[in-house]
């Protein structure tokens, strides 16, 4: 994924901004916690999650370069955060007042065209993710949680795999979608068995045709999230 172009406009914001540093696995944003700036993410991955009442966690969704968070306080319907936002990876965050964010989204058309399709990309990722969540078996989640990370991660790789570019643990897909790691791992190893994924080192490469055009159906085979040829099935 390249940072520097999916960042895109919003370095319009940048001259009013006060970068802040954060290393993988710190918090940035707690859970109730009143925000005082809009967060754009320059660089890294940010995880985004709740705590049930069984207190375990369970992913919401991943940022990424370009993304502004929180979004349900930068948008003005809550006055707190309503989730987690920690680093999955050392990140760069620009901080921007709320005053400064509006007036230049409302003087830079530009601006608002990057931010309306980055919420479209996260409004149809957002459905993806339920989808997945809907499913009753469990190597269904994971097929489904699988076509959305390689819809929003892909990076190209050389044959015919397809690389999701995050670095994640069996615990760490197990969250997405509300299994244990141990089935996590279990069902994942049958997909690498039956040649639909390969991983190893938390790395992920994908057989795009194989998961797209499994028997779970291919719902998804045409969505493009990034605007990156690697991302298209054929």
């Amino acid at each position: 994924m390249d940072e520097r172009k999916q960042f895109g406009k919003l370095k319009l914001l940048a001259p009013f901004a006060v970068t802040r540093q954060y290393a993988k696995k710190q918090t940035i944003l707690f859970q109730g916690e009143i925000p005082r700036s809009v967060l754009l993410l320059r660089s890294g991955i940010v995880k985004v999650y709740g705590i049930t009442a069984d207190g375990d966690q369970r992913t919401v969704t991943l940022l990424t370069a370009g993304d502004i968070f929180p979004m349900s306080w930068v948008f003005g319907k809550s006055p707190i955060c309503i989730y987690y936002f920690e680093a999955a990876t050392d990140c760069t965050v620009l901080a921007v007042s709320r005053e400064d964010y509006e007036r230049t989204v409302a003087q830079q058309p530009s601006l608002k065209d990057q931010i309306f399709e980055n919420y479209m990309s996260h409004y149809i990722a957002a459905t993806m993710h339920v989808y997945a969540l809907e499913h009753s078996y469990a190597q269904d989640k994971l097929i489904y949680i699988l076509q959305y990370l390689v819809t929003r991660f892909a990076e190209k790789t050389s044959g015919n795999k397809i690389k999701i570019g995050l670095r994640l643990s069996h615990q760490d897909i197990a969250e997405m979608v509300g299994i244990t790691r141990e089935t996590a791992a279990v069902e994942l190893h049958k997909l690498k068995l039956r040649g639909v994924i390969d991983y190893q080192r938390f790395t992920y490469s994908v057989d795009v045709a194989k998961l797209f055009r499994s028997e779970r159906g291919d719902e998804f085979n045409e969505i493009h999230l990034e605007n990156n040829d690697s991302t298209k099935k054929g």
